[in-house]
């Protein structure tokens, strides 16, 4: 078996995002139209108290098998790679399980003390259910990994977006469409009595959320029966390139105890990247209360919209978990992937003391991550409610609380860009535990920012998008001085970051003179292709001002990706 070298491994996984994040930004899209800010508070807040027990059950899963079957396999003991493999199904699906127990039994408490919202027990036990195939699935995305192909993972993966897009979107729409037929027929649904079809899917989105999170369950369950036929080849393959059936000498305990050694680093820094979901849920709906009772008129206008005032709360954290946050992951995601692709020639500079091969990679991972970070960022703070209008027409209650948040975070864009692919390129000077202590104090620093802004009633749910943007400011000071802290790279290499500056502005400046001028040449039913072209317009004046100014990354590009081509053919 031909195993996946760096680049081709990072290119599958780089395909990899880009397929599922457009995935989910579909599936995103129809489910928050659907739900509208009061199933999505309970869809999001679901997620926001199941993410760290994942994290915890099953996050360090693929990185320790990953591990410990590839020490094993190139010492030829295959049979202590599959007793490893077994101990890890058996081990982390008995985790899982009782995590699993826990969750639904305490379901009550975190929608009620946690979540703040009663209705929202159905969907953290329709989401709990999904942690046992999860947990299974990593442990066999690992071993596949070990084994040295990370085609498995990325298809399971996209295996796993389609099945949430077609099981979460189809539970829902039966909810909503049964919903409906109950207003139809008896003017209710659910045990409540409706005065018109929108206070009727108002009811009914709790239970729409919990079909939805019931589908990623059952997603997670298909998912994980395909990468077991999926690795059964591979594995075959594997075991005949190794020849070599050294008789197994690691005993159950002994594998158990490696596993969780490995496992136990990767699941901590797992839960404290999930902190801030979490920080989110404990302090914005609680936040938001004081604000609603210190001004009786704040959010007053969604009574038009048939939201009870002691619903606004959660609609307001729902709209903007489901919206503002969605859009505001979309471009970071993309930039961590630089830092993965730097890493390797970094740490190969960091264990030679190479200070210009370090400066060089840290030069060229800074201007990429500005190229994207800065222009999208200033995009997002721009075209705010154009992009939220573009993504989610229909919902104007959600759009309107949206607007103001989303335009804040999008400087948040523009720090978290630049910060992801530093603390991921952390690992290559050996300062991981210094990544992790960073991320925990902008956890920290946010929860506390939360705390004192959003009851604030001027700032309400927009302090929480304020929060985000100096967390992450902070983050990125942080991450940037460490990494170049770490690896001895040149303080000239800073100046990277400030580069895209001006032809940033210029698109800034071409998306606005684009909009208004399709503002008044469009009709409203038009409003989504006036924003696509001055996104287009913009992007376009952003590429020609990058040649004009000499400030092109195709060298850089070419240096972190083909370069190391080149040496290893």
């Amino acid at each position: 078996m031909k195993k996946q070298g760096f680049l081709r491994g990072s290119a599958v996984l780089f395909i990899m995002v880009a397929v599922t994040k457009g995935l989910g930004l579909i599936y995103k899209i129809p489910l928050t139209a659907m739900l509208g800010g009061s199933g999505m508070s309970c869809y999001a807040g679901a997620f926001a108290v199941f993410t760290p027990v994942f994290a915890a059950a099953a996050a360090g899963a693929p990185n320790s098998m990953s591990r410990l079957v590839s020490e094993q396999l190139a010492l030829g003991c295959v049979r202590n790679a599959v007793r490893i493999k077994r101990t890890a199904i058996g081990l982390f699906a008995l985790l899982s399980a009782a995590l699993t127990a826990a969750m639904i039994l305490t379901s009550q408490t975190l929608a009620e003390k946690v979540i703040m919202i009663p209705q929202a027990r159905w969907a953290v036990i329709g989401i709990s259910l999904s942690l046992i195939p999860a947990s299974v699935m990593n442990v066999y995305r690992g071993w596949a990994e070990g084994i040295g192909s990370m085609t498995p993972t990325a298809s399971s993966e996209i295996a796993e977006t389609v099945c949430k897009l077609i099981f979460g979107i189809s539970g829902a729409y039966a909810v909503m469409r049964y919903a409906e037929d109950s207003f139809g027929k008896y003017h209710g649904c659910f045990g409540v009595y409706c005065t018109d079809l929108r206070a009727a899917h108002i009811a009914a989105a709790p239970y729409a959320a919990a079909a939805a999170a019931a589908g990623v369950s059952a997603a997670s369950f298909a998912a994980c029966v395909f990468i077991i036929f999926r690795t059964r080849k591979l594995s075959r393959e594997a075991a005949a390139d190794v020849g070599n059936f050294v008789p197994a000498n690691i005993g159950k305990r002994t594998a158990a105890f490696r596993l969780m050694t490995f496992a136990a680093p990767s699941a901590l820094t797992a839960v404290i990247a999930t902190l801030a979901g979490t920080a989110d849920l404990l302090t914005i709906p609680h936040g938001l209360k004081r604000a609603i009772s210190a001004d009786g008129q704040l959010f007053a206008f969604l009574e038009a919209y048939s939201i009870a005032a002691d619903d606004r709360a959660g609609f307001v954290y729902g709209s903007y978990t489901g919206l503002a946050l969605t859009i505001f992951g979309l471009l970071p995601t993309f930039t961590a992937m630089l830092g993965k692709s730097a890493l390797p020639s970094l740490t190969a500079a960091c264990a030679k003391h190479d200070r210009a091969a370090a400066t060089s990679l840290v030069s060229s991972m800074f201007l990429l991550s500005a190229v994207i970070a800065l222009p999208g960022g200033l995009g997002v703070v721009i075209l705010s409610k154009d992009l939220l209008t573009l993504f989610f027409a229909g919902r104007t209650a959600e759009i309107s609380v949206c607007e103001s948040p989303l335009s804040i975070l999008g400087l948040a864009v523009i720090f978290m860009g630049i910060a992801l692919p530093c603390l991921t390129a952390l690992q290559a000077c050996s300062r991981q535990v210094e990544a992790m202590l960073i991320t925990m104090f902008g956890t920290a620093l946010k929860l506390i920012l939360n705390i004192i802004l959003i009851p604030v009633p001027q700032l309400n749910i927009s302090g929480a998008a304020i929060s985000t943007a100096i967390s992450q400011a902070a983050i990125c000071l942080a991450a940037v001085t460490a990494l170049i802290r770490g690896t001895g790279a040149e303080l000239r290499c800073v100046k990277k970051l400030f580069l895209p500056t001006l032809p940033a502005l210029l698109c800034s400046c071409t998306v606005i003179l684009t909009q208004n001028a399709t503002d008044s040449l469009f009709a409203e039913i038009s409003q989504r292709l006036g924003v696509l072209l001055s996104i287009a317009a913009g992007s376009i004046i952003c590429g020609i001002s990058f040649g004009l100014l000499c400030i092109s990354p195709k060298n850089e590009i070419f240096e972190l990706f083909f370069k190391k081509k080149a040496k290893n053919p």
